[in-house]
């Protein structure tokens, strides 16, 4: 779960900023837990220190690992979440602001990877594709380069022969802005704008 960025356009660690009584990274992390995973590991960097300390409260089987290079953009932040992991599993990128996505999102996910194991099981959305995405073990060398801004979309767009897309409309929607928290709160309590 990449969870490194400085939040500049919401003005504060939108990860801890409240969404229906609880922090919005709470979201994301709940949608994960129910899938089980053999581990769960948050990349963290501007707001490392406020979310080691909701971490002890909150999360406590969350592994939070600090990414000294977080600056330089998320795709350093994948690479060092990669680094961390063994090399012989898959592993499931998301985003620890994407509010909407829910345990049956990332189960319709895993299905359709297990059913090609060997594929990239990526979200499609608003007539694109990123994550989540479920990346098979020989493809995590290729993660472990990623750099810049762009995270694992140069890597699924140059395997796309091999890239399962999974419609998933809830990728779509991350929280950047505080007018966006007020939509996740909107959408997550049923109202209708």
């Amino acid at each position: 779960m990449l969870a490194a960025g400085a939040a500049r356009r919401f003005g504060a660690c939108k990860l801890l900023a409240e969404l229906n009584g609880q922090p919005l990274i709470n979201c994301i992390i709940r949608s994960a837990q129910a899938i089980n995973p053999h581990r769960l590991l948050v990349v963290t960097g501007a707001y490392h220190r406020q979310l080691l300390l909701a971490q002890h409260n909150l999360w406590p089987a969350v592994e939070l690992h600090f990414c000294p290079a977080w600056q330089l953009g998320m795709g350093h932040s994948l690479g060092f979440a990669i680094a961390q992991l063994a090399e012989h599993n898959a592993v499931l990128v998301v985003l620890a602001d994407q509010a909407l996505i829910t345990p049956a999102d990332l189960n319709q996910l895993i299905n359709a990877w297990q059913a090609a194991p060997d594929k990239i099981a990526c979200a499609a959305f608003a007539d694109t594709f990123g994550v989540p995405a479920i990346f098979p073990a020989h493809l995590k060398n290729a993660l472990l380069q990623c750099t810049g801004d762009q995270g694992a979309k140069p890597i699924i767009n140059k395997h796309l022969n091999q890239v399962t897309l999974v419609n998933l409309p809830n990728a779509e929607f991350d929280v950047d802005t505080r007018a966006d928290l007020l939509r996740a709160h909107q959408l997550t309590c049923g109202a209708v704008l």
